[in-house]
């Protein structure tokens, strides 16, 4: 079980999935992340959901709406099993495929959103392919949108990456051995 950091569901619990499938932002971490970010009344999206505690920790802090993609059908059923414990009314979409998918799938239905979450599995490499699918699904950006990506310590920088040119970094954290990189979109990428 993962404990909820705050909010109007603060201290409530959220089921997981088998550890061996699913690495958890820590605690700390996630508390660190909406201490900084405001999303009320703003559209919320978790690239790599799992469990969905991201997408909870956001409705927690009333995101207007949020957005959960999982490859995972185990994890797709642990995210609606925590929607129907917390609140079956909350404004959350749960769309289980893959990320490159399940972009071009919001940019089609012209979704736009405020915060952009992305924690995908470090030992997969999946980092290139999700900011090449972000670049070729911009249109699912709001102006000013924020970017935040949790890496491992040892991921290169987005400075080196071809795929992150439309991006800028603003600001780099590092919470219990992860990587947290705030990035929004540079002033160059046509629209």
């Amino acid at each position: 079980m993962l404990t909820l950091t705050g909010g109007e569901w603060s201290r409530r619990r959220i089921e997981v999935t088998a550890r061996e499938v699913t690495r958890y932002t820590p605690q700390i971490a996630r508390k660190a992340i909406f201490d900084i970010i405001d999303v009320e009344g703003k559209n919320f999206l978790d690239a790599f959901s799992g469990s969905g505690v991201m997408v909870f920790e956001a409705l927690s802090r009333r995101a207007k709406q949020a957005t959960a993609i999982d490859v995972s059908h185990t994890a797709c059923k642990t995210i609606r099993r925590n929607m129907g414990r917390l609140d079956p009314s909350m404004k959350l979409e749960i769309l289980c495929g893959d990320f490159r998918r399940m972009l071009p799938l919001l940019a089609e239905r012209e979704e736009r959103f405020d915060f952009v979450f992305a924690d995908p599995p470090f030992d997969r490499n999946y980092m290139p392919s999700f900011l090449k699918s972000l670049s070729e699904n911009i249109s699912i950006l709001n102006l000013g949108s924020l970017i935040i990506v949790e890496t491992s310590e040892g991921e290169s920088l987005f400075e080196e990456r071809e795929e992150a040119r439309f991006l800028k970094l603003i600001d780099r954290r590092n919470y219990a051995n992860v990587v947290f990189t705030f990035l929004v979109m540079s002033n160059e990428v046509p629209r």
